[in-house]
């Protein structure tokens, strides 16, 4: 009862939102993936073993996929895959800035960067004033 409870509510704060209901097990991975990648906290201690497993199988998973779709020759696929790979590794979505990986940016920088939709080979031109 209390991981149905830890589950919906976490369903809510994810920010890609889920079509499944929140009882079966597809939409409890789908919410436990995105709530690893966004680094958001669990409240409760229900779902705590599940985003374990999460942590210790979803970048392993995501590269037999890439490597499934790479055999097979499925390009379109395998690109998908593989920036799936990146964004579980790296747990930063691909529309965030990549600064985002350091601890020492401040929140505020990164978030006024993200606004300016910079490509990210750009920076290194820009000045101190930009």
């Amino acid at each position: 009862e209390e991981e149905k409870l830890e589950l919906a509510k976490l369903v809510i704060r994810v920010p890609i939102p889920i079509k499944e209901a929140p009882d079966e097990s597809a939409a409890k991975v789908n919410a436990l993936l995105q709530a690893y990648i966004s680094n958001l906290r669990l409240e409760g201690f229900a779902l705590v073993t599940d985003m374990t497993y999460i942590r210790q199988s979803a970048a392993r998973l995501c590269r037999a996929l890439f490597e499934m779709a790479l055999r097979r020759k499925w390009a379109a696929l395998a690109l998908k895959a593989l920036t799936l790979c990146k964004m579980v590794e790296r747990k930063l979505w691909q529309s965030q800035n990549p600064l985002r990986q350091f601890k020492g940016v401040p929140e505020a920088i990164v978030r006024k960067l993200e606004k300016k939709d910079i490509s990210w080979d750009r920076y290194y031109d820009l000045k101190p004033q930009d």
